[in-house]
This record gives C-alpha cells, structure tokens and sequence, in this order.
C-alpha cells in the first residue's frame, strides 16, 4: 500500500457535510463542504467524492501499478487496432495526470 502525504484513511461523511478520518477515537476534521447558491444534491455529491478520495487515489494507483507491471499493456486491452492503442494511451494519460492532481509531488 502506498504512503500519502495526506491524513490517512478512512475517510468519512460524519453529518452537515464534514468529512473526518478517525484518528485513534478522535476524529480529525478534513473538510466542510459547503453547498453556496447550488442545489443541496451537489454538496452532498461533492461529500461523497471527497470522503472516496483516498480509496479512489489507492485504487488508481494500484492500475497504473499493474500497468508499470506489465500485467495491463497497451498491447493486451487494444490488440492491434490503431484506435483502440490509441484510447488506450489516452486512458494511461488520464489515469496519471488525475493522480499527479491528486497529490502533487507523489508519483503514482
């Protein structure tokens, strides 16, 4: 398992839109999310997003590691159709330009 520079998971939705992570029965506040002029159903999605947040950038990291490993390639999941080699590598690209957004400085 990969070692963040962030609090350390889990993270958690723990009322009124604050994420918290607990940290030995003391819960560590993350954030507050504020829901502003927008509709109640965006802050509450923008609360689940951002409580996922961890487990989503773990998860992420663990393709691009098997990707780095070669047990996903360009080659196995596109075969040899121009476009489909071609999705994949901007699949690759996404992957790593939104873990490079999610902790900058911490290679995937």
């Amino acid at each position: 398992m990969k070692t963040l520079p962030i609090t350390p998971a889990p993270w958690r939705r723990i009322g009124h839109r604050t994420i918290a992570a607990d940290r030995g029965g003391r819960l560590v506040a993350i954030c507050e999310v504020f829901s502003g002029a927008g509709p109640l159903e965006e802050a509450d999605a923008n609360e689940a997003l951002i409580a996922a947040a961890p487990a989503l950038y773990l998860a992420a990291a663990e393709v691009a590691g098997w990707i780095d490993a070669g047990f996903l390639t360009v080659g196995v999941l596109a075969d040899t159709s121009p476009a489909r080699v071609e999705a994949c590598g901007r699949a690759l690209d996404a992957l790593a330009d939104a873990l490079r957004l999610a902790v900058p400085g911490v290679a995937p």
